[in-house]
């Protein structure tokens, strides 16, 4: 069963990336904003979008914001069709992986409450890290934070 994260950069890995976005996070009943392809985040130096894939098929999408040795966990989400299969487990250990080899100590990230659980179970802690981030999209979040060990 092999893993791969991949940074999103064909064509064909931004539209996997948008479709899972919009079946799984941009849907009517969990926002009423829409989502938008081109949002200018996705595409800022040090924010990476990534694909999750498993067995070659993509099951799982996050970005990463880097700031330094700390980097910021956005719109993960895996597929309706995978979750509950142990995907959500890898997807946070290679984003871990990830951020140590880019030189990350802290993670954050703004849960969603439903996601509470997900994360309390990935050993990620609640933290009040910026209150300006909870506005729009994110205002009913839960901000969390987990530091990472040394590989």
């Amino acid at each position: 069963m092999p893993y791969e994260l991949r940074p999103v950069r064909s064509p064909e890995e931004w539209h996997h990336l948008h479709h899972i976005r919009r079946t799984v996070l941009f849907t009517p009943e969990r926002h009423s904003v829409d989502y938008d392809e081109n949002h200018p985040d996705d595409r800022v130096e040090g924010n990476v979008p990534f694909l999750l894939l498993f067995d070659a098929r993509p099951v799982g999408v996050f970005r990463l914001d880097l700031r330094g040795e700390v980097a910021i966990v956005r719109l993960v989400a895996v597929t309706e069709r995978e979750q509950g299969k142990g995907h959500g487990r890898k997807l946070n250990a290679l984003v871990e992986a990830e951020a140590r080899q880019r030189g990350v100590k802290t993670l954050r990230v703004n849960a969603a409450p439903e996601a509470l659980g997900y994360y309390e179970k990935m050993g990620w802690q609640c933290t009040n890290w910026d209150k300006s981030e909870l506005i729009g999209f994110a205002k009913d979040c839960i901000q969390m934070s987990k530091e990472l060990r040394s590989a």
